[in-house]
C-alpha cells in the first residue's frame, strides 16, 4: 500500500490539463454531428464494448466531413483507442465521451437504475447490512453487470463493492468515485407510488434512492465502461466504491480501509455541486425525563409522546396522547377546547397541521396527531418538522409537569420549531462551514422513560463538552423556574460523532472539479459546504461532486424521492467528465 502511493506522490500533484474555456468551445463545434453518432450506437446490442466508441466517433467524424468540415474530422478520427490523447484534444475527447456515454447507454442507465432501487437495502435493527438478504442480491447484481463490462469486481465480505477500470498489476495512482448502496428506510413516509420499483412519472424517476445514492452508482459504473471503450490510456486507476452502511453505522469505510489502498484523489458523488469540499460534524442531542417528585396542577396531563422515523429525516408525523385533569366543568368541553386550541395555533403557524381526535373507544383520552413534510435534517428547512410543530403546541398549554410534561414543555420551548440551537445556547456560525443547525427527530419511550433526540450539524467553533454544559444549564434553569410545579428532572447528554470536515479551496481536485462543472453548464461555481455528513469525509482530502443540483432541496431520505432522467444524464456527463479530467 505504501509503495503504491509513495511511487505516485509526484503524478497527484502535476497540473490538471485541458482548458476550460477550450472544451466548451470544442463542444460548441461538435454540437451539430453529435445525432449522427447517438443514431448510429442506438441500435446496437448492450454490450459491445470499444466496437461501439468506434462506430459512434466513425459516424460523427462521416457527418463532420460531410457537413464540410473535414478538419474536425480529421481529428476526432485521430482519437483512436490505444492512442494517447495529445493536450490539445482533451477538451474534443472530454465532449465525445460524455455524449458517447448518454447515446450508448442512457436507456441502460435508467433501466439499471429501477432494477437497483428494487433492492430494499436498508438497515434493520438487530442486524447487520453485510448478510441481509437484500443486500446479498445488490452485490451479485453489481458483480454480474461489472462483469458484463469488462470491469473488474472485489467485495470486501458484504461491506464494500470495488468496481475497478485498470490493467492487473497496475500500479498508477487510484481516482475513486465513493458512493453507497444502502438507503434510508420509509417508515412512517406516504408516498405517491411504491418507493421501490422507480417509476418513471412526468420525467420522474421516483424512488428510494434514486438520489441517494443509486442513481450515482449507475452512472458512475456506465462511466466507466465508456471510458474502457475508447480505449484510450488513462494516467490514473479508475475506481468506483459502493459502501454498504453509509445510512447506519459507518463501520464498512474502516474494515475497507484496512484491507484495499488508500485512493489518492476520492470524489464522492454523495452531496451538492459544484464541489462540496466542507461538512459540518454530525451528532445527536438526548433529553430524558426523570420523575423526581410527586406531580400537582395542571388542566391536562401528556400520557405518551411519539413521532420520528430515523436521525437524518426530518419527521412528518407524530401524536400526543393527552386527559384532562382540570375542573370537572372543564372535562364536559375537553375535546372542543382542544380542538380550539389546535385550531387557532395551526392558523398562527403557516404550514402546521393538528389534528385532535379521541383516542380510543372510551373518549376519556383525546390524541393530538401532527402532520409536516419530511427531508432531509442536513437543511432542516426543506420539509417541516410535525414533532416541531407538536412540541410547541403542547408547551402551550396547562400541562402537568410530571414526566412526559416536562418534556413535552422544555422540548416545545427550548427546542420547538427552532432550526439554529438558540434556545439551547449552543448556535454558531462558521464563516466557511455555515451555522450549525438543529432538528428534533424522535420523541419516544427510552428504557421506561420519555426521551427525545435532536439531530445537529455542528461547524467550527463549538465542541461536545462546551454543548454539554449548555444544555445541562438550559435544563437545570427550566426546573428551578417553576421548581413547586415541575416533577421532571430533565436529563442531557451531547453524541458528536466526527469533526467538521474542510478541504482547501485552492487545491488541485476542487479547482479542476469547477473547471468541469463550468465546463459542462457553462455557468462559473464556487466550492459549497453541507451540513450532511458523507463518508468523502473518511479519505484523505475527499470531497463530493454532486449528485444534488445548486439551490434545489436535497431530496434524498425524503418522501418520493426522484431524479429526473435529464438530471440523471447531466450527472453522468459531469462524472465522466470528472474522471478524464481528475484521471487522464
Amino acid at each position: 500500500m505504501k509503495k503504491t502511493i509513495v511511487a505516485a506522490l509526484f503524478l497527484c500533484f502535476l497540473p490538471l490539463s485541458a482548458n476550460t474555456a477550450d472544451a466548451e468551445s470544442e463542444c460548441q463545434g461538435l454540437e451539430p454531428y453529435l445525432p449522427a453518432g447517438a443514431g448510429a450506437v442506438t441500435p446496437l446490442a448492450a454490450f459491445t464494448g470499444p466496437d461501439g466508441f468506434r462506430t459512434y466517433r466513425s459516424a460523427l467524424a462521416e457527418a463532420a466531413r460531410k457537413a464540410g468540415n473535414p478538419s474536425l474530422a480529421g481529428r476526432v478520427e485521430a482519437l483512436e483507442g490505444g492512442k494517447a490523447v495529445p493536450a490539445e484534444s482533451a477538451g474534443l475527447a472530454s465532449c465525445l465521451v460524455r455524449h458517447y456515454l448518454v447515446a450508448r447507454y442512457g436507456e441502460r442507465i435508467v433501466s439499471d437504475l429501477q432494477e437497483m432501487v428494487g433492492f430494499r437495502t436498508f438497515a434493520e435493527e438487530g442486524k447487520e447490512n453485510w448478510t441481509a438478504p437484500e443486500f446479498v442480491k445488490q452485490g451479485r447484481w453489481l458483480a454480474e453487470r461489472a462483469s458484463q463490462l469488462k470491469l473488474d469486481y472485489k467485495g470486501f465480505d458484504g461491506r464494500v463493492e470495488e468496481i475497478t477500470l485498470a490493467r492487473k498489476g497496475d500500479l498508477k495512482p487510484i481516482l475513486a468515485v465513493l458512493t453507497h448502496g444502502d438507503v434510508q428506510g420509509v417508515e412512517g413516509q406516504h408516498w405517491a407510488s411504491s418507493p421501490w420499483e422507480a417509476k418513471i412519472v412526468d420525467g420522474r424517476i421516483i424512488g428510494r434512492g434514486t438520489e441517494d445514492d443509486k442513481g450515482p452508482i449507475v452512472v458512475t459504473l456506465y462511466a466507466l465502461a465508456a471510458l474502457r471503450d475508447t480505449e484510450w490510456p488513462m494516467g490514473w486507476s479508475l475506481r468506483l466504491l459502493i459502501s454498504n452502511a453509509e445510512e447506519s453505522s459507518w463501520e464498512e469505510i474502516p474494515y475497507y480501509l484496512a484491507r484495499a489502498p488508500m485512493p489518492d484523489r476520492t470524489l464522492g458523488v454523495d452531496a451538492s455541486y459544484p464541489v462540496t469540499h466542507a461538512q459540518k460534524a454530525y451528532g445527536l442531542l438526548h433529553f430524558k425525563a426523570e420523575a423526581v417528585n410527586a406531580p400537582s396542577g395542571g388542566s391536562w396531563r401528556v400520557v405518551r409522546m411519539a413521532g420520528g422515523s430515523g436521525n437524518s429525516i426530518i419527521p412528518e408525523g407524530g401524536e400526543a396522547v393527552l386527559e384532562w385533569i382540570g375542573d370537572a366543568k372543564g372535562k364536559a368541553n375537553a375535546r372542543e377546547t382542544l380542538t380550539s386550541l389546535a385550531a387557532r395555533w395551526t392558523a398562527d403557524h403557516p404550514g402546521s397541521k393538528l389534528s385532535v381526535s379521541p383516542d380510543g373507544p372510551s373518549q376519556t383520552s383525546l390524541k393530538v396527531e401532527a402532520q409536516g413534510r419530511g427531508g432531509h435534517t442536513s437543511e432542516p428547512t426543506s420539509g417541516h418538522n410535525a414533532l416541531g410543530d407538536l412540541t410547541a403546541f403542547l408547551a402551550g398549554l396547562d400541562l402537568r409537569q410530571d414526566a412526559w410534561g416536562s418534556l413535552a414543555s422544555f422540548i416545545g420551548t427550548a427546542v420547538g420549531l427552532e432550526t439554529d440551537g438558540a434556545s439551547l445556547g449552543i448556535a454558531r456560525q462558521d464563516p466557511v462551514i455555515g451555522p450549525l443547525t438543529s432538528c428534533l427527530v424522535f420523541l419516544l419511550e427510552q428504557d421506561g422513560q420519555p426521551a427525545a433526540r435532536v439531530n445537529i450539524r455542528v461547524p467550527r467553533g463549538i465542541t461536545a463538552p462546551e454543548m454539554e454544559k449548555s444544555l445541562a444549564d438550559r435544563a437545570a434553569a427550566f426546573q428551578k423556574k417553576d421548581a413547586g410545579r415541575i416533577a421532571g428532572r430533565i436529563a442531557t447528554s451531547v453524541q458528536l460523532f466526527n469533526e467538521a470536515h474542510l478541504v482547501p479551496a485552492e487545491g488541485e481536485v476542487v479547482s479542476g472539479l469547477l473547471a468541469v462543472w463550468k465546463e459542462i453548464t457553462g455557468t462559473a461555481g464556487k466550492p459549497v459546504a453541507i451540513g450532511g455528513g458523507t463518508q468523502a469525509r473518511l479519505f484523505q482530502g475527499g470531497v463530493d461532486f454532486g449528485p444534488a443540483w445548486p439551490g434545489k432541496p436535497y431530496r434524498g431520505h425524503g418522501t418520493d424521492e426522484y431524479l429526473t432522467v435529464e438530471e440523471l444524464y447531466k450527472i453522468g456527463e459531469l462524472t465522466i467528465a470528472a474522471l478524464w479530467k481528475l484521471g487522464r
